[in-house]
């Protein structure tokens, strides 16, 4: 898990997919369910320390972990408005690999129906077999102000072998 968290951190870059928008008035529905679990809205992951210990060590041996690569395997099935929850988007990672076993991270990028960014919340879908899809919903922390409307967009998606 510390290495899969390592990972996370170290990938979130700039690169972006978009997702789907949503309405209150969002009929859709999904029937897939699994594991990953609900990270609940954002997580920020500060890496640029101001530690400064006056030394430096250079040479060392790089653990290896999980390479980490692009993936179109993830998507938003569903962005909603709740009146419990506020605005939450329902991802599934399907893993078109016919042999290998990945886990995904991913954020989402929440805005309301101006295009304001509210959010973005980082989560992740762990463990998914060969050909199955598994799914999780993401909650914005903050939720659009009114009509409750706002739109869901997925960004650095990520796959990594659980074969490591």
């Amino acid at each position: 898990m510390a290495v899969f968290v390592g990972v996370v951190v170290a990938l979130t870059g700039a690169r972006h997919s978009s997702g789907g928008g949503c309405d209150s008035s969002s009929n859709s529905s999904s029937s897939s369910s699994g594991s990953g679990g609900n990270y609940g809205g954002s997580t920020h992951y500060d890496d640029d320390d101001d530690y400064d210990t006056g030394s430096s060590s250079g040479g060392g041996a790089q653990s290896e972990g999980p390479s980490a690569e692009e993936t179109t395997d993830v998507k938003i099935d569903k962005c909603a408005y709740d009146p419990v929850e506020g605005l939450v988007a329902r991802v599934s990672a399907t893993n078109s690999s016919a042999i290998t076993t990945y886990s995904y991270t991913f954020d989402v990028i929440f805005k309301d129906s101006t295009g304001k960014e509210l959010d973005t919340g980082t989560a992740g879908i762990l463990t998914v077999d060969p050909g199955a899809t598994e799914s999780t919903d993401v909650v914005a922390r903050q939720s659009a102000s009114g009509s409750g409307s706002g739109t869901c967009e997925l960004s650095n998606a990520l796959r990594m072998s659980d074969s490591y």
